[in-house]
């Protein structure tokens, strides 16, 4: 009987320290993911702000000549 409950708790032991490894693992998958959708984030803003810089230089130098040549 103490045979059958040692093995039971040495598979329990098993299953705890495998079920800790995958979560060490999924852990570092998900910061992973993270830190990569936030240099994407980053990279897009940065690239939205280059665009809406553009828009503005070119509807002020639009409306100055607007303005100036009349």
């Amino acid at each position: 009987m103490k045979s059958e409950h040692g093995a039971y708790l040495e598979l329990a032991i098993d299953a705890q320290d495998e079920q800790k490894k995958l979560k060490a693992q999924n852990m570092k998958t998900i910061k992973k993911e993270n830190d990569r959708k936030q240099s994407v984030n980053m990279q897009f803003w940065h690239s939205m702000k280059e665009i809406i810089f553009m828009i503005a230089c070119a509807a002020i130098a639009i409306y100055t000549l607007i303005h100036f040549a009349g």
